[in-house]
């Protein structure tokens, strides 16, 4: 079985990030390269508990480079790194049997979602086809579009609701539980990636009960900005329908993607 591991960095354990800065730029950014790189392992080794799998790990999170620390990740993955990318997610394709994101984060506006967004601190909300979205429904719906179901979450505890109620039948580990957007109590981190390892096994094992979200085309992505200023920049890729909201639509999913 071929697995694709996708990585994003802000919902790892014991990762609160500070104030205004993005994660990259706080003093926590190493301390979460190796959580992230540990819960991937943990992930790898739940997987592999169903034998002889394949695993893509992408790194997933800002420009994609060297958020995992590449040489500590588990040997006879492979790692898909660097800018620019054909399209989100551009391995996967339907040869595979499950999508796995770890370290994910909750939408923007979540209420105590751990360094809660939508791809970019200017974006106030997305909507799928009328409904509500994040970065992990949209990676979900995605994925659904290629016939493959997302089967593990790892997140906040914000984040994990936000993937349950996205994705029927799916595991997930709440790492931590936020009290604020820079607060949280977090599980011990070897706590963490043990839950992780644990789900991960168990989303294998169920893996023919966990469907592959289905948003049906045409699709129609409505992306609200903070600032005028960026509705405007934006305006070009899409139909302006006020002042700080686009409207980008596709018969591919891929094509509106932010």
């Amino acid at each position: 079985m071929k697995f694709y591991l996708a990585t994003d960095l802000e919902g790892v354990a014991a990762v609160t990030g500070e104030g205004e800065k993005g994660l990259n730029d706080s003093k926590e950014y190493e301390f979460a390269r190796k959580m992230l790189t540990q819960e991937t392992n943990a992930a790898i080794d739940g997987l592999r508990s169903a034998g002889d799998v394949e695993i893509i790990v992408e790194d997933g999170h800002h420009d994609g480079t060297a958020n995992l620390c590449y040489d500590k990740l588990r040997r006879g993955v492979r790692i898909y790194s660097g800018v620019p990318r054909p399209r989100r997610l551009a391995p996967l394709d339907e040869s595979f049997a499950g999508v796995l994101l770890i370290g994910f984060h909750p939408m923007a506006g979540s209420n105590a979602g751990v360094l809660a967004h939508t791809y970019s601190n200017l974006i106030q909300n997305m909507w799928l086809n009328g409904r509500r979205i994040g970065e992990i429904g949209i990676t979900a719906a995605q994925a659904g579009s290629l016939g493959v179901p997302v089967i593990f979450v790892s997140s906040c505890k914000a984040g994990a609701a936000e993937a349950e109620d996205w994705i029927a039948g799916v595991k997930t580990v709440a790492v931590k539980e936020g009290y604020g957007r820079n607060c949280a109590i977090s599980l011990h981190p070897e706590d963490a990636q043990e839950q992780i390892r644990t789900r991960t096994a168990e989303a294998v094992r169920v893996l023919p009960t966990i469907e592959p979200v289905s948003v049906k085309s045409p699709y129609e992505l409505r992306i609200e900005y903070k600032f005028e200023h960026l509705a405007e920049a934006e305006a070009k890729t899409g139909e302006r329908i006020d002042s700080r909201t686009i409207i980008r639509r596709s018969e591919d999913i891929f094509k509106i993607q932010y």
